[in-house]
């Protein structure tokens, strides 16, 4: 059976049901450095074990990383975590992030 080489990284970027408002923005998922636009949802990625930064914000009246928020973790060979976002209350304060 061949070794796992890889690591898998699912991001989950939510926010409250009832601001709706947010529906109008795509958010933009920043993995070491990459930004990547992406619906509100739960997105898989597939990638090299390592050190990892992700970043997780939206678009907003003047200020195109609101809401921003990061964390810092390791991924080994064969691993899998949730990186999970949502977006706060309050549009220019950071989500709260975590990662399980």
């Amino acid at each position: 059976m061949p070794l796992d080489t890889t690591a898998h990284l699912d991001v989950a970027v939510t926010h409250n049901p009832l601001a709706f408002f947010y529906g109008a923005f795509t958010p933009t998922v920043t993995i070491n450095g990459e930004k990547q636009r992406r619906p509100w949802g739960t997105h898989s990625f597939e990638v090299s074990p390592g050190a990892y930064e992700v970043s997780v914000s939206y678009p907003w009246f003047l200020s195109p990383e609101c809401g921003k928020n990061t964390v810092n973790f390791e991924l080994q060979a064969g691993q899998r975590k949730t990186v999970t976002y949502r977006a706060g209350v309050i549009r220019y304060l950071p989500g709260k992030i975590t990662v399980e």
